[in-house]
């Protein structure tokens, strides 16, 4: 079926069709291979060929990334079992919500540090209440998980919150972060309204 037929069909039935791609496997191998990218992404191009330590916020959007990672693969056991999609799905939106919301968090870091060195402002002041709360060197993961001592090199920050210069088309790496999960969560939600629907029609 050529994406265009696929389209239309689609269109044609789209509360439908979301009912019947929930439970499919390939949309939610998409969402695995997705996260999954951003934190090789993160590991091999940033941390090992840029150099470029990961600070603490930097690990704790990994750690939702690879929580995606684990709800997807939950969900993947059996697309078709309500229990696990509840489960998978719930974590999903944990992993995403929160992953925003520390990515912005760095972002706010990240660019009054950079405006602390363009203007010589005050790094407090710019940076509001995300000043005083990131750039530990003793995480402190959801459920009390050493993940940095488990798996120092992937979870142990060992940089600075908004020290790098990375920029790509003018953002920096927390801004990437706000938008992919942007699309996480544009993804998920009519996932999980096709989900619940199916739930309402048995």
């Amino acid at each position: 079926m050529s994406i265009k037929n696929y389209w239309s069909q689609f269109k044609a039935a789209p509360a439908d069709n979301l009912m019947t791609m929930q439970n499919q496997r390939p949309i939610w191998v998409v969402m695995v291979g997705a996260a999954a990218f951003l934190i090789l992404s993160a590991i091999l191009y940033f941390q090992l060929f840029l150099a470029m330590d990961p600070c603490e916020l930097c690990v704790y959007i990994r750690f939702s990334q690879c929580c995606i990672v684990i709800a997807g693969l939950i969900i993947l056991i059996d697309p078709k079992n309500n229990i696990l999609k509840f489960l998978g799905i719930l974590l999903a939106w944990y992993a995403i919500i929160q992953g925003w919301m520390w990515s912005y968090e760095l972002m706010k870091i990240h660019d009054a540090a950079h405006m602390v060195v363009d203007e010589t402002m005050d790094f407090f002041a710019a940076a509001g209440d995300a000043a005083g709360s990131a750039c530990s060197t003793d995480p402190r993961f959801p459920l009390n998980l050493p993940l940095d001592e488990w798996l120092p090199f992937e979870f142990a920050p060992t940089g600075g919150c908004g020290e790098d210069d990375w920029t790509l088309l003018g953002m920096n790496m927390a801004h990437y972060c706000m938008i992919a999960y942007t699309v996480f969560m544009v993804c998920l939600a009519p996932l999980t309204f096709g989900w619940v629907r199916s739930l309402i029609k048995k």
